[in-house]
């Protein structure tokens, strides 16, 4: 969501300033812009991850608790080292994507 507004306001004002921009500038709003919505990218990509593995999770430990006929309680279960490995890949890359945009919205700051 911050990454959004943030390319959102970085959109808005690269192009009120383009004329007075210096290449460096430029080159770190055109960085700070990719990173920022690969962020965005990798945060959709991984709460559809969340929410695909929450079921699998959860459908597994139900049928489990069918199989050993024991009352049947919706609820978390356990989830496998693949699934935890489709979660966790993409907030790593989420989380890096958007420090290094912020970065680079913080290098545009001390060009003007």
């Amino acid at each position: 969501m911050a990454s959004g507004i943030a390319v959102a306001l970085l959109a808005s004002s690269a192009v009120g300033s383009a004329r007075s921009a210096s290449c460096l500038v430029a080159f770190s709003a055109k960085a700070a812009v990719i990173f920022l919505i690969t962020s965005v990218c990798f945060s959709l990509a991984l709460i559809l991850a969340l929410l695909r593995n929450f079921e699998r999770a959860q459908s597994r430990n139900i049928e489990e608790q069918r199989r050993t006929g024991k009352l049947v309680t919706p609820g978390e279960g356990k989830l496998s080292d693949g699934e935890l490995l489709c979660i966790l890949m993409p907030a790593a890359l989420a989380l890096s994507c958007f420090l290094v945009g912020f970065a680079f919205l913080g290098r545009i700051a001390f060009h003007f």
